[in-house]
């Protein structure tokens, strides 16, 4: 029989929305009775993605309840509800790892490989899922097609980088500034071009050499994604995973460029359409990747989750490139 436990833990609530670092709480909580079909996972690492905080400034509140546990991504050891106590597991298919214990539907937690530490499997699902899948799903890749990465030097970039090319892409790393070149030290482009925010004759002709691609792939928005797509060749791709800029692509691109495809990924969206099984055979594929250094994640830093005000105001303040860990266990 399932007990409560009279035990208080902690977690981090939304009760509205707004910028992360003003409208995250952490508060008190006594885990509830699990209901049927449920595991009580004990949070080790969970961590700050783009998603959880455009989540949680409100860019999806048709779709969001409040109060809110943020948190799509961790991994945590199962302490009660079944046959995977005592492993190590990603709780998926729910927000709520920003906290000590969570609730997940068995269904919906994947075992961890003896072989990652649990930093690796923390870092194992938002990023990785979303280039592979963009790699292998939604551009269906092969060997010699020509791809351009913007925010190349972004964690996911690097990532895309070095799994395009074990695909055996051909590679145009886009940044917006010089001065970044040391980021690409474990990932090899073949072209590294400088595409500034503000229009200008550099970006232009900075841009031009890469007219044949066969695909781009951008998750900055706004006119760089209007630059870039001009650069696609006719029957060609673009996929949009992201806003950096915080502008929405203009109306005018699919005006100016109905001859290519466009599509965007939306990670959830993929993981709703696809089940379970699917998701299952995709981590599969991305383990070893991980081992293997290809999708691994730089770690910009560690917090505990009392800490997580902290880690918010910094990442709110630009801070290093990389991804941060919030310590749920400690």
């Amino acid at each position: 029989m399932e007990y409560m436990t009279q035990k208080s833990h902690l977690r981090a609530v939304v009760h509205q929305f707004g910028p992360a670092s003003e409208c995250v709480q952490l508060e008190s909580y006594t885990p509830a009775l699990l209901n049927a079909g449920e595991l009580r996972v004990k949070m080790r690492y969970s961590t700050i993605n783009p998603s959880d905080l455009i989540t949680i400034s409100g860019a999806y509140s048709a779709r969001t309840q409040l109060p809110l546990v943020p948190g799509f991504e961790g991994m945590g050891v199962v302490e009660s509800g079944g046959e995977f106590v005592g492993q190590r597991v990603l709780p998926l298919g729910s927000a709520g790892a920003w906290q000590q214990y969570k609730h997940c539907d068995a269904q919906w937690c994947f075992a961890v490989p003896d072989w990652l530490t649990d930093e690796q499997a923390a870092t194992s699902y938002v990023n990785p899922m979303t280039a592979w899948l963009m790699l292998t799903e939604t551009l269906a890749a092969t060997a010699g097609m020509k791809i351009v990465i913007s925010a190349a030097n972004s964690t996911i970039g690097l990532m895309l980088i070095r799994m395009a090319k074990l695909l055996g892409l051909t590679v145009t790393a886009v940044v917006r500034r010089a001065g970044v070149e040391s980021a690409f030290e474990h990932a090899e482009p073949d072209e590294l071009l400088i595409l500034p925010d503000a229009d200008s004759s550099i970006s232009v002709s900075t841009i031009r050499a890469i007219r044949s691609a066969d695909a781009v792939l951008d998750c900055v928005g706004g006119n760089s994604a209007m630059r870039l797509a001009e650069r696609v060749r006719q029957g060609g791709e673009f996929i949009s995973y992201g806003l950096l800029s915080g502008e929405p692509i203009p109306l005018s691109f699919w005006q100016y460029r109905p001859d290519i495809r466009f599509s965007y990924f939306h990670l959830r969206q993929w993981i709703h359409n696809a089940g379970r099984d699917a998701l299952a055979t995709k981590l599969d594929e991305i383990f070893p990747l991980i081992r293997e250094g290809i999708a691994s994640s730089q770690i910009a830093g560690e917090f505990a989750l009392n800490e997580l005000p902290v880690a918010l105001n910094a990442i709110s303040q630009n801070f290093s490139q990389g991804k941060v860990l919030i310590r749920c266990n400690s």
